[in-house]
C-alpha cells in the first residue's frame, strides 16, 4: 500500500516537530512553507505595571521574551503551541486558553479584572481577530505590540507542484488564514486548480476554512478543536471531523 501523502504549509521552523508527528502515524508530510517570519525590534518601552501578557502565536510568545518582559508576569497562551512557547521563552506562569482567539477573550475575562492594570498583547503584524478592540469592550486596556511580520512565499517547490499534478498528494494542512491565502495565490498562479480539486484541505478553524474555499478542494475539513492535536487526528482519521462542502 502506498504511503499517505500530505502537504503541510507551517512556517519552516514549525514544520519539523509536525511532519514527525505525521510520519510517526504512517503519514508522509511534503513541507511547503507559505510564510517566512521577521523580527520586528520594539520602540517604544512599556509600562512597568502589567497586569498580564496575552499571546497569539509562538511567534508572540518570542517577541515578548525579546521585550524583555519579567519571565513571571501572568502570560495568557491561545493555545497548545503558544503556551509551550511561552514556557520555553522562560516564562514562568503561564495558563492555557486551548481554543482560539475567542477563547483567549473569555479566558481574561475570568482571570483579569479591568482596573489590575493593562494588558500588553504581543503580535505579529497581520491578525485575523481585533483582541484591542475586543478587550476593550469589556473595560480592558490593552497595548499591542507587534513583533514581527510574516512574508508569503514566493513559489511551491517542483516536489510539491509534481505531487499534486500526479495526484500523489490526498491534503493539505493550513494553521492560518495567511497561510491558506499565500497557497491559493500560488496554486492559481501556477495552474493548480484542477489538481487541488482531487485533494482536501485540513484547516485549524472557520475563518481559515472561509480563506482555503478561494479553491475548489475536494472537501475542506475544519478540525473539532482549533489545536494541532485535533487538526492532525483529522487527517489520520481521513476527515471524519466537521466539514465545509465546496458550493
Amino acid at each position: 500500500m502506498a504511503a499517505r501523502r500530505v502537504i503541510v504549509t507551517r512556517p519552516a521552523e514549525a514544520a519539523a516537530d509536525l511532519q514527525a508527528e505525521l510520519a510517526a502515524r504512517g503519514i508522509e508530510a511534503l513541507a511547503a512553507p507559505m510564510l517566512t517570519v521577521e523580527t520586528i525590534e520594539p520602540e517604544d518601552a512599556l509600562p512597568t505595571a502589567l497586569q498580564a501578557v496575552l499571546v497569539t502565536s509562538g511567534n508572540g510568545a518570542q517577541g515578548a521574551a525579546r521585550l524583555g518582559l519579567r519571565r513571571d508576569l501572568p502570560v495568557l497562551a491561545v493555545g497548545d503551541a503558544t503556551a509551550r512557547a511561552a514556557a520555553e521563552a522562560g516564562f514562568t506562569a503561564v495558563t492555557n486558553a486551548a481554543g482560539d482567539a475567542a477563547s483567549l477573550v473569555d479566558l481574561v475575562a475570568r482571570a483579569c479584572r479591568p482596573e489590575a492594570g493593562p494588558l500588553v498583547w504581543v503580535s505579529g503584524e497581520a491578525v485575523s481577530t481585533d483582541l484591542v478592540a475586543a478587550l476593550e469592550a469589556g473595560g480592558y486596556t490593552v497595548i499591542r505590540r507587534i513583533a514581527y511580520r510574516t512574508a508569503m512565499a514566493a513559489t511551491l517547490s517542483s516536489e510539491v507542484v509534481a505531487g499534486l499534478r500526479a495526484g500523489a498528494v490526498e491534503g493539505v494542512l493550513f494553521f492560518s488564514p495567511r497561510s491558506a491565502e499565500a497557497f491559493a495565490r500560488l496554486a492559481h498562479g501556477l495552474e493548480l486548480e484542477a489538481a487541488c480539486a482531487t485533494v482536501s484541505a485540513y484547516c485549524l478553524s472557520d475563518p481559515i476554512a472561509r480563506m482555503a474555499s478561494k479553491l475548489a478542494w475536494r472537501t475542506i475539513h475544519v478540525a473539532e478543536t482549533p489545536t494541532k492535536a485535533a487538526l492532525i487526528a483529522a487527517v489520520v482519521e481521513g476527515g471524519s471531523d466537521r466539514k465545509v462542502e465546496k458550493d
